[in-house]
């Protein structure tokens, strides 16, 4: 019963107070979760990934997105529709004990972002998140299959880990001088993952 579609970047997926229509789930490509704060700058909430789900809180909530989704490259998602959705939840018990653990499981990396965002210093916070962009969790020693690069603008680093442009070009360009990343047309990849795993784990 799914479809679907690709999306360019830059194209929204869905808009913030939008009601879902069912679930989204990416095949290829990365999409961007933000929203706007009080001062009207985008905050990026988390970067999604292949095999993630997208405004799946709101669906089984039955309430509008508290989010926006942006494709940050060209990507495939795939959407299975609302009826199809509920239909799994209510017959299939895998299915709806996975749903809450992912949930469960969501709720704590936000609670440990929110937490870095306060203590951890930039240096740090922007660390942890190249580790986890590429697929290697910092905390955990938990990695998904690596990727390669990075395709993320220095502004959408700088909203994901609560800083400001500046401060990531320069953090960055720290890094670079570390040989601890590569930058490739834009892309990031990164050359040393334990010393980046030691920044980040070293303000914990």
């Amino acid at each position: 019963m799914k479809t679907c579609n690709i999306y360019r970047k830059g194209q929204i997926v869905f808009h913030e107070n939008a009601m879902p229509i069912g679930l989204y789930c990416i095949y290829e490509g990365s999409v961007k979760i933000s929203k706007l704060n009080s001062n009207g700058r985008e905050q990026i909430m988390r970067i999604a990934a292949p095999g993630d789900f997208l405004g799946y809180r709101s669906l089984v909530a039955h309430r509008p997105y508290s989010d926006t989704a942006i494709a940050i490259e060209d990507t495939t998602i795939c959407l299975v529709p609302k009826s199809e959705f509920f239909n799994l939840m209510q017959n299939n018990k895998k299915f709806y004990e996975a749903l809450l653990q992912k949930i469960c499981r969501d709720a704590d990396e936000m609670e440990n972002k929110l937490s870095n965002i306060a203590y951890k210093p930039v240096r740090g916070r922007i660390a942890e998140a190249l580790l986890i962009l590429a697929g290697k969790n910092a905390h955990e020693g938990k990695e998904a299959k690596l990727q390669p690069y990075i395709n993320l603008t220095r502004e959408d680093l700088a909203s994901l880990v609560g800083t400001v442009k500046e401060t990531a070009i320069r953090t960055i360009s720290e890094f670079k001088d570390e040989n601890l990343i590569a930058i490739d047309k834009r892309r990031i990849r990164i050359l040393n993952f334990d010393k980046l795993m030691h920044i980040s784990n070293l303000y914990d």
